[in-house]
């Protein structure tokens, strides 16, 4: 098989890596490490075994400040094996500071987050800290047997430098069932930052790949499920990345080229993965592809002997706030299993006007037990969209009833309080620009697209995204103010200063005026030490019958002289003074 002759290639660089390890470094190894840790390229085994009952792992919600709280809740009658997860944003790998956190009211001891100054002294402390990448942590809390079925609060506070920010908490939970079926389980853990080139370290080169190995015979024919579930940090949407099970490319609902997708950098995905197992030497692989960075930090594979079939999900009830276009909004989901057994790793899909906008996985739930999940969406646009919830979309699971997965759809309105976004393009903030008449442009996104953009009073024309608009600069400071207004009235502005410069009457240029026609603009060089005075009309008006008519003056230095050119200057000048109110 493919993956024997990459483990045994993968054994003697070992050998070779162990070797210069005790020739020219301590033993005292540190847990930091920009690649990955404890390995640069697989998470590492951290329990393995079967049990009659199964594999318990919840969690997650994404990026928030501190205090983070996460609720669970451990189906079967004892644990005999349990392990809480917490993942951290240090902000760099420099920053220093504290984790503190409590499960079930009782606290541990603060925990120093220290980044590349961890130099590991304590190599089997609990927990067991993950530092890789630029400060991005993963702790691992061994609670054993110290953990009771039924429902368990999580809480995670940080402290000191660092960003601390808790990506998400997750709970790892073997359990014993007397009227379970039997589970054969692995669980494996780390902290490896698979990335491209650049960022601060320098990095030349790229690390795209990473592996989880579940090692051990598998009878195939035995076990009716096959359930994998895999935790991210750091994943974006619309860069793809990818995960293959003993080569085969698993599928997110219907995405398989972006798996880490979340918005907020925490992902947590469950597969059915029964028709890829193999007899021996189960192997995940997690691809980057065209992710910056991601973090993959935990892999759970939990095979079972029970047929699925006699659970039955439902839509208990929802919870939905007021709706903003163009803001993340939470919506919560009461599922609720109605049927006789339980159900495992199955997804949740939040529907507007029969289209997809959010997906929730969850690990499972017991026979008669409800749970609370929280989908987030972003609406792109105000005004009335159906929604509905539907439990197992994907139909992975096989139930006592099939067409009750879903709530009735009901109208909901979104509300639009977003300004537009509005960008300067050109010209830059405190730039030095000709005086006369200058093109100002940039960009605009709104949730609503009935836009009007207005600079210094002039109404720009707009293209898609692009606006541009011409209007005046003299000589000296020059405030432009940029309106953009939508449908709704929101408005948003922004601002730049320019110093308007005089050149050369040589330099004389034709510019477009507010109302696209020509007006010609003179600029005359004064003085011995050719300092510039703009004159930024040289225009002769008169009234002739109600229509105004414009007379430009030229080539007064050529055919008069400098002298005869100002004196013709501050003629015009005086005499439109005196016509001002």
């Amino acid at each position: 098989m493919l993956s024997k002759s990459r483990n045994l290639s993968r054994f003697f660089l070992y050998v070779a890596g162990t070797l210069i390890l005790f020739m020219y470094i301590s033993p005292c190894l540190a847990t930091y490490n920009f690649e990955g840790t404890p390995e640069q390229d697989e998470l590492v085994e951290i329990t393995s075994g079967t049990v009659k009952g199964g594999l318990y792992i919840d969690g997650g919600e994404g990026l928030k400040k501190t205090p983070y709280m996460q609720e669970f809740n451990v189906p079967g009658d004892s644990v005999t094996w349990s392990r809480v997860y917490v993942g951290v944003w240090g902000g760099s790998d420099t920053k220093t500071g504290t984790l503190d956190l409590s499960i079930g009211g009782k606290k541990f001891e603060s925990l120093d987050l220290e980044g590349k100054a961890d130099k590991g002294d304590d190599e089997g402390q609990n927990p067991s800290i993950y530092c890789a990448g630029h400060g991005v942590y993963w702790v691992a809390y061994d609670i054993g047997t110290n953990l009771s079925t039924g429902p368990v609060s999580v809480e995670a506070r940080t402290g000191g430098d660092i960003d601390g920010k808790i990506y998400g908490i997750i709970l790892a939970a073997v359990y014993e069932d007397k009227e379970g079926q039997n589970t054969k389980y692995w669980v494996e853990e780390g902290n490896i930052n698979l990335h491209g080139k650049g960022g601060s370290e320098d990095i030349s080169s790229t690390h795209d790949e990473a592996y989880a190995d579940f090692s051990g015979k598998v009878d195939v024919d035995k076990y009716k499920t096959a359930n994998l579930a895999v935790v991210y940090l750091c994943g974006s949407p619309g860069l793809e990345d990818s995960l293959y099970f003993n080569d085969e490319q698993l599928l997110d609902g219907e995405n398989k080229n972006d798996i880490a997708n979340s918005k907020s950098y925490f992902d947590f995905k469950f597969f059915d993965v029964l028709d890829f197992l193999a007899e021996d030497d189960n192997e995940l692989k997690f691809q980057r592809d065209e992710e910056d960075y991601v973090h993959p930090v935990l892999a759970a594979l939990s095979l079972g002997t029970g047929e699925e079939g006699n659970s039955d999900l439902i839509v208990s009830g929802l919870t939905l706030p007021v709706l903003y276009a163009g803001k993340d909004n939470t919506i919560k989901a009461s599922i609720k299993n109605i049927g006789k057994d339980s159900a495992y790793g199955f997804q949740a899909a939040l529907y507007a006007d029969e289209e997809i906008v959010s997906t929730v996985p969850v690990s499972s739930l017991s026979e008669g037990k409800s749970k609370t999940i929280e989908f987030n969406w972003n609406p792109a646009s105000d005004g009335e969209k159906a929604l509905k919830v539907y439990v197992d979309y994907t139909n992975k699971k096989q139930e006592l009833c099939e067409v009750n997965n879903c709530n009735t759809p009901f109208l909901a309105r979104i509300v639009d309080l977003t300004p537009p976004e509005l960008e300067i393009d050109s010209p830059e903030d405190g730039s030095l620009v000709d005086a006369g008449y200058l093109t100002v442009s940039g960009t605009v996104e709104d949730t609503n697209q009935n836009l009007t953009v207005d600079v210094n009073g002039q109404i720009a024309l707009l293209s898609g995204e692009s606006w541009s608009a011409n209007v005046p600069v003299v000589s000296g400071p020059n405030t432009i103010v940029v309106c953009a207004v939508d449908g709704k009235n929101n408005t948003g502005r922004e601002l730049l200063v320019v110093e308007g410069k005089a050149s050369s009457i040589s330099d004389f240029k034709q510019y477009s005026g507010p109302d696209n026609e020509p007006e010609p603009v003179f600029k005359q060089s004064l003085g011995s030490d050719n300092e510039t005075e703009p004159i930024n009309q040289a225009i002769l008006s008169s009234q002739n019958e109600g229509k105004e008519i414009q007379t430009v003056q030229t080539g007064f230095s050529e055919v008069y002289g400098d002298i005869g050119f100002i004196s013709a200057v501050l003629f015009i000048r005086f005499r439109n003074r005196g016509e001002r109110p």
